[in-house]
C-alpha cells in the first residue's frame, strides 16, 4: 500500500432489497450478565472483563486446538497477550491519524445531532474518546494470539473466519466440541471498547481455496442504525480497501503496512508462531486487574492442565511497562478448586475424610451409554465450610464469601474453560467444592456443547433450540443429576453421627415429668389465646416436578385482606413477608430461593417484604421456589401485618404469621 494511501471508515447504508441487521452486536450480550455465584461475587470483575476473558480467549484457543490437530507434535504452543496501552500525545496524534478516529467522530457528531438519547440507541455510553479529539486520553488495547490458524478462508460468502469473526451475526460454523459461535464471540471484543471499535489483523497458512493470501487486515465499527439527513445506515462500517460498491480487507503486503502504521508487529506466514491474529480494541472500557480476575477465574483448568499462561501487561504514557500476574494457586478461593481437580483426574493412593472422588459412570441408554466423567470434591470444616453470613457491618469470614452460601462444583468439558460455578442447595451446610471434568470422549464434549446457551455458560437439560442432538440435554440431566447425588453424599458422610439417644438428657422434659409425677405441677398458667388477626390469610401450596425432570418446587398461592377484626379502617397499609425454608432434624433451616409475583400496587422494599394497600377483598401473591432435590422437604411461613408506625418514626409489626405443612 502506497504511503499516501489513507485507510477511511466507510458506513453501510441500509439496502432495502437485501436482508439486513443492526450493528450494534453488543446487544445481543446486554441482558447476560456474568454468573458470580457464592464466594466469587466478592471481588468480582466488571461482567464487560469476563466476557472478554472468556469469549475472546474461547475463540482463539479453538483455533489454536485446531492447529494443533492439523501440524501434531510440530504445532507451536498457544500464546495469548493483552496489552493495554495509554498513549502520548505525539503516538496520540499518529493513531487518531492512521485510525481514521476524526471520521468516526464526525459520524458520532451528527447522529447526535438527532437527540439527547442518540447514543444509547446506537449503543454507545455518554462518553468516549472520540468526544475530544485529538486531545483527549487515549487508550488502546492491542490482544496478540499465537500459535492459532489465524482466520483463513477466501472471503466469499462465509468461508472466511474473518467474515464470520467480524461480520456475521449468529452463524455456528466451528468445529466439533469448540466453545461458542463466531457470531456470538465477538460480543466478547466489542463489549470492551467503548467506541465499538474493533481491528484484526490476521495471519494464515495459504490454501488450496485462497491461493496467494496468507494476511489480511480488517476493521469494524458496531453502532446502531442510525440516520443522517436522508441516509440511513446500518450501524456496521468498515476500515479496508475501498472498492467503491464494497469493502474488502487489505491481503499481504497492504495488510503488513497498514498493521505497521498502526504499531502492531508483523506476522511471517512462513514461521508457525506467528500463526494467528492480533486484535486492536480501541478505547477499551476493561480494567488490566479486572481481566486478570477474570481470566483466571474462568481459565485456571487449561492454566494447570495445558501449561497455558495469558500474559497481561499495561504500559503507562510514561512508556512504563508492567506485567500483571495471574497465579490460580495463588487464589485461596481456587485453591480448594484445585484441589477438586486433582482429585477428579488422578487416582488417590490414601483416602482423606474431607475429599472426594467418584466415577459418573455412563449415561442414560437412551443417550448411547455414554461414559460421563469424573468428579472431585473437597472440604474445609474448619472454615469455608461452615461460613456464616456476614454481621450488621458486612464483615465477613477471611476468604471472603457473603450471604448467599452454597456448594459450587465447577463444571470443566475439552476447551478446559470453566463453564459454570453450578450451585448446589445455597444455604446448605457443610458447603463443599469441587469439580466435574467431562469425559474426553469428543461425542460427549460435542454434545455438551450443543446444550450450551450463545455464553455457554451452562449445560442445558432439555433442548431449547432446533438442529440440537436428542442425546445432548439427556447427556447434560444426567450428569447434573449425579452432580447433586456426589455433593449429598459427600455432605451426608462429612455431618457427624447422631448422638445415641442413651446419651441424650433433656432436662426441663425430666423436671416437668417430677412435677406431674410429685402432683406439683408446671406451676406455671397456660399461654393466652393467639390475639385475633388484622389480616386475614389463606394459603394453598402444594408442589410440581421442575423442567430438569429430577427436582421438585413449591408453588403456592397466598390470599390476603383486611379482616373483619379489622376496625379502623376499610383499606389500610400492610406488610407481606414469605419465606420457605428446608428442615433439618425437624427444625426450619436453609432458606430456598422463592419467586413471588405480587398483585398490582405491592412493591418489593431493599428487605424483600412488600408493600402495599389492602382492602376488604382478597389479593393474591403468587409464590414458586427454585427447584430443589426432592430428597428435602421445605416449610412455608407467611405473615402480613398492617403496617404501624411508632412516635419515633420506626416501622412495627404484629407478626401475624401463618405456617403451612412440610413438602
Amino acid at each position: 500500500m502506497s504511503d499516501s494511501i489513507q485507510p477511511r471508515w466507510t458506513w453501510e447504508q441500509t439496502d432495502e432489497r437485501r436482508s439486513g441487521s443492526s450493528g450494534d452486536v453488543a446487544k445481543l450480550f446486554k441482558n447476560e450478565g456474568a454468573k458470580q455465584p457464592g464466594v466469587f461475587a466478592v471481588g468480582a470483575p466488571r461482567p464487560e472483563a469476563t466476557l472478554m476473558a472468556r469469549e475472546v480467549i474461547q475463540n482463539s484457543w479453538d483455533a489454536a486446538r485446531e492447529l494443533r490437530k492439523e501440524l501434531g507434535d510440530i504445532a507451536p504452543e498457544f500464546e495469548i497477550e493483552f496489552t493495554f496501552k495509554d498513549h502520548t500525545a505525539e503516538s496520540r496524534a499518529a493513531i487518531v491519524e492512521r485510525l481514521d478516529l476524526g471520521g468516526l467522530a464526525a459520524q458520532l457528531a451528527k447522529v447526535c445531532k438527532s437527540g439527547t438519547d442518540a447514543r444509547s440507541k446506537i449503543g454507545l455510553g455518554p462518553t468516549n474518546c472520540l468526544d475530544h479529539l485529538p486531545d483527549a486520553p487515549l487508550k488502546m488495547l492491542t490482544i496478540v494470539e499465537r500459535g492459532t490458524t489465524g482466520m483463513y478462508g477466501p472471503f466469499t460468502q462465509a468461508k472466511s473466519k474473518l467474515f464470520l469473526a467480524l461480520i456475521s451475526v449468529g452463524y455456528t460454523m466451528k468445529a466439533a466440541g469448540s466453545g461458542g459461535s463466531y457470531g456470538y464471540g465477538k460480543a466478547g471484543l466489542i463489549a470492551a471498547s467503548a467506541t465499538r471499535t474493533v481491528l484484526a489483523y490476521t495471519c494464515f497458512r495459504e490454501r488450496d481455496d485462497d491461493p496467494g493470501v496468507t494476511r489480511r487486515l480488517l476493521g469494524m465499527t458496531y453502532w446502531g442504525q442510525h440516520d443522517v439527513g436522508p441516509n440511513s445506515f446500518t450501524g456496521f462500517a468498515r476500515f479496508g480497501n475501498d472498492l467503491g460498491d464494497w469493502v474488502k480487507p487489505f491481503e499481504n503486503a497492504e495488510a503488513d503496512s497498514v498493521a505497521a502504521s498502526l504499531g502492531l508487529d508483523l506476522r511471517d506466514p512462513t514461521r508457525l508462531n506467528d500463526l494467528g491474529t492480533t486484535f486492536l480494541v480501541v478505547d477499551p472500557e476493561v480494567l488490566p486487574a479486572d481481566l486478570c480476575t477474570a481470566i483466571g477465574r474462568n481459565w485456571w483448568p487449561a492454566m494447570i492442565d495445558e501449561s497455558f499462561h495469558p500474559i497481561v501487561r499495561h504500559i503507562d504514557a510514561e512508556g512504563n511497562a508492567v506485567k500483571l500476574d495471574i497465579h490460580p494457586r495463588r487464589d485461596p478461593v481456587l485453591s480448594s478448586f484445585i484441589r477438586s481437580w486433582e482429585l477428579a483426574t488422578t487416582p488417590q493412593d490414601n483416602a482423606v475424610a474431607t475429599e472426594y472422588r467418584k466415577d459418573l459412570g455412563v449415561g442414560p441408554a437412551a443417550a448411547g451409554s455414554l461414559p460421563l466423567g469424573s468428579i472431585g470434591l473437597n472440604a474445609d470444616l474448619g472454615g469455608w465450610s461452615y461460613s456464616q453470613p456476614p454481621d450488621s457491618e458486612g464483615d465477613d469470614d477471611d476468604d471472603g464469601t457473603i450471604a448467599s452460601h452454597s456448594s459450587l462444583v465447577a463444571l470443566v468439558r475439552g476447551p478446559r474453560m470453566v463453564v459454570e460455578y453450578f450451585p448446589y442447595l445455597v444455604g446448605r451446610q457443610p458447603f463443599v467444592r469441587g469439580v466435574f471434568v467431562a469425559s474426553d470422549d469428543e461425542v460427549v464434549d460435542d454434545l455438551l456443547r450443543q446444550t450450551e446457551p450463545k455464553a455457554h455458560d451452562a449445560w442445558l437439560s432439555k433442548a431449547t433450540e432446533d438442529g440440537v442432538d436428542a442425546r445432548a440435554p439427556l447427556v447434560a440431566s444426567a450428569i447434573l443429576r449425579e452432580v447433586r447425588k456426589s455433593v449429598r453424599e459427600f455432605q451426608k458422610r462429612l455431618r457427624p453421627p447422631p448422638p445415641d439417644p442413651g446419651d441424650i438428657r433433656l432436662p426441663i422434659f425430666q423436671q416437668l415429668f417430677r412435677d406431674l409425677m410429685t402432683g406439683k405441677g408446671t406451676g406455671k398458667p397456660k399461654p393466652p389465646p393467639a390475639g385475633q388477626r388484622d389480616v386475614s390469610v389463606h394459603v394453598r401450596q402444594g408442589v410440581v416436578i421442575a423442567d430438569n425432570g429430577d427436582d421438585l418446587q413449591l408453588d403456592a398461592s397466598v390470599d390476603v385482606s383486611l379482616s373483619n377484626h379489622y376496625t379502623v379502617a376499610d383499606q389500610a397499609s400492610v406488610i407481606a413477608r414469605f419465606s420457605y425454608k428446608f428442615i433439618e432434624d425437624g427444625v426450619a433451616g436453609a432458606r430456598c430461593d422463592i419467586k413471588v409475583t405480587a398483585p398490582a400496587g405491592f412493591v418489593a422494599n431493599s428487605e424483600g417484604h412488600f408493600e402495599g394497600e389492602l382492602g376488604r377483598a382478597p389479593l393474591r401473591f403468587k409464590l414458586l421456589s427454585e427447584p430443589y432435590s426432592s430428597d428435602w422437604s421445605g416449610r412455608l411461613s407467611v405473615s402480613c401485618d398492617v403496617k404501624k408506625i411508632s412516635p419515633a418514626g420506626v416501622v412495627l409489626s404484629d407478626s401475624d404469621e401463618v405456617v403451612d405443612g412440610e413438602h
